[in-house]
């Protein structure tokens, strides 16, 4: 028991880091009703690292050092997501006849391709496909927390000081008094926080955290307060859950954690579903 707790401590504290940024913006992209914002985003910026990544091994004979590398790849991460921000936004405030969730689809399923067939080139790139799509959060560091951390706080800060325009923006997302440039830094600050997250939980992962805890909040509250709060509440019970699992029966531990994350979905539904059918048959009564 001790030996997880020391093995899984560093992991735990990743999980804790990614659902307590990502459940803020989960509940922004559900009420802005853009689910695979998240994901696109997350394809994207991997596209951007896996571009920059092959650049950087066909312009060099092989000698740069590991940190100036990490750095040309988020910067290039970085990048694109932010075109990506910037496009969003411009697009959202235009009179189209296409959904935006259409337009965040297939900006999925481009950037997605393109990684793919660019990893498919490169040396190891089935490697490098599974770990964008799985992460590699058992195998999490230290500093790496540290950067989710620093990252993470400056973003949450940011958001905290201007909370009210983006909740604001996101409660009338569609409506007409809708500002581009408070669009484009909402998309720009959640691109940043997805290309920290996906270093460490991966793609699927990573959407995992921001929809699921997102959503079983609101089936239980509406004011922005308490549903960060129950979002917090049940992403840490069930990434404890989900590692200690992965960790007793020696199974995946990013997986096994969203897949809880899906049953605790699963039950909140039915527990709301038997609640509403109780509240009737008691009104009924009275």
């Amino acid at each position: 028991m001790i030996a997880a707790l020391q093995f899984m401590i560093a992991p735990f504290i990743a999980c804790l880091l990614l659902i307590g940024i990502n459940i803020y913006f989960g509940i922004h992209v559900i009420k802005r009703e853009i689910i695979f914002i998240d994901i696109a985003l997350a394809q994207i910026a991997a596209l951007g690292g896996t571009i920059a990544a092959v650049l950087q091994m066909s312009h060099s004979e092989g000698v740069h050092h590991h940190d100036e590398q990490s750095l040309f790849v988020y910067l290039f991460s970085i990048g694109f997501t932010t075109i990506a921000a910037a496009l969003f936004a411009f697009i959202k405030n235009k009179k189209l006849n296409i959904p935006l969730e259409s337009l965040i689809g297939i900006a999925y399923a481009v950037a997605a391709t393109g990684a793919v067939v660019i990893l498919d080139k490169a040396a190891g790139g089935d490697v490098h496909v599974h770990e964008m799509f799985a992460g590699s959060i058992l195998w999490v560091s230290w500093q790496q927390n540290l950067y989710l951390f620093l990252a993470f706080a400056v973003i949450g800060l940011f958001h905290f000081v201007f909370r009210k325009k983006f909740f604001q923006l996101s409660d009338n997302y569609y409506g007409k008094k809708s500002s581009m440039l408070w669009d484009f830094l909402f998309y720009a600050t959640f691109g940043i926080t997805v290309v920290h997250s996906i270093e460490v939980g991966g793609i699927l992962t990573i959407f995992g955290f921001l929809i699921i805890p997102a959503s079983i909040s609101a089936l239980f509250s509406t004011s922005w307060t308490s549903r960060i709060i129950t979002g917090w509440v049940i992403g840490t019970l069930v990434s404890a859950a989900g590692l200690y699992l992965s960790w007793t029966v020696d199974i995946p531990s990013a997986p096994t954690v969203i897949l809880f994350l899906g049953v605790a979905l699963v039950l909140a539904l039915l527990f709301k579903t038997i609640q509403k059918h109780l509240f009737k048959k008691s009104e009924k009564a009275a």
